[in-house]
């Protein structure tokens, strides 16, 4: 829904909206229950010292247990606890694709926004730009990347974070430039608001709905490109433990210790599916076509 703007106050005014729609929102098991456990999830990653039973890095039980007994998840092939290390390594993984899809975020919002609104040669060099990333593929683009930049925590949040802005951009141009001849536009145009004014108060409230969405999609992705370079040996360096490079270095022992393996798989295809299922039902909930089509 777009909110009319008739004076310099109206413009801080988004649509009108049912007081109880967020709580409402909340109820639906498709968004309540990937949000729980994906808050579940940060905050074990993030309180790791406290609540990980023994070092990620240290030699902690003969090598290559079996789970059970005094760990859980068994053993690596250095006597590393994998629970340990699974804890840990969700602080990297998570914490990459937080900080990447918030550089993508703030640049393709502003850049989407510039170029939905201002047209000509802004929009013409903004969105060429963007398709001009678009044309590689993801995980190739990232390993010329990392190639070229070095491989660390660092510089793969920086990259990814560039291969996600087009997606922020693309998303946030496509609602700017509807909003952009709007009538409550016009009428702020006419009233004297300034370009950044109309922007910030008037357009980006209306274009957070797809925002939202395309945040917890990006989320997702981002964890399986920084888990894909890891398992090539471009993300994190041991021994820092991450997704991607706890898959990788299971591999010459899946056979005989396929739990080495299954469970750091099992938590970035659990990760994304919740990532997504709540992405999913974000769009359901924020799109008024699909929400009034129920």
């Amino acid at each position: 829904m777009i909110a009319t703007a008739t004076s310099p106050g109206a413009l801080s005014k988004s649509a009108p909206k049912p007081r109880n729609q967020t709580l409402e929102m909340l109820k639906r098991p498709r968004i309540s229950i990937p949000l729980v456990l994906l808050t579940i999830l940060v905050v074990t990653s993030a309180l790791a010292p406290w609540v990980a039973p023994a070092s990620p890095t240290k030699m902690m039980g003969a090598p290559l247990l079996s789970p059970g007994g005094d760990h859980l998840l068994g053993t690596d092939d250095y006597g590393r606890d994998v629970l340990s290390r699974l804890i840990y390594a969700g602080r990297v993984s998570l914490g990459v694709a937080i900080g990447s899809v918030t550089i993508a975020a703030v640049f393709g919002i502003s850049l989407g926004l510039m170029a939905g609104y201002f047209r000509g040669a802004v929009e013409f060099i903004i969105m060429r730009s963007m398709d001009l990333l678009l044309s590689f593929p993801t995980i190739v683009l990232a390993i010329a990347m990392v190639a070229f930049l070095g491989p660390s925590i660092r510089n793969l949040i920086i990259i990814i974070g560039i291969i996600y802005t087009p997606r922020f951009v693309r998303v946030v141009y496509g609602s700017a430039l509807v909003l952009g001849d709007s009538d409550f536009v016009n009428a702020a145009r006419v009233i004297g608001a300034s370009d950044t004014r109309i922007l910030a108060k008037a357009v980006l409230p209306n274009v957070m709905a797809p925002i939202f969405v395309q945040v917890s999609l990006s989320l997702g992705f981002a964890i399986l490109v920084e888990s894909g370079l890891s398992f090539l040996g471009l993300g994190a360096q041991p021994p820092t433990p991450s997704w991607g490079n706890m898959i990788s270095g299971a591999r010459p022992f899946m056979e005989l210790y396929p739990h080495l393996l299954i469970f750091p798989s099992i938590v970035i295809g659990l990760t994304i599916l919740m990532l997504n299922t709540l992405g999913d039902g974000l769009r359901d909930e924020l799109d008024p076509r699909l929400r009034g089509s129920r």
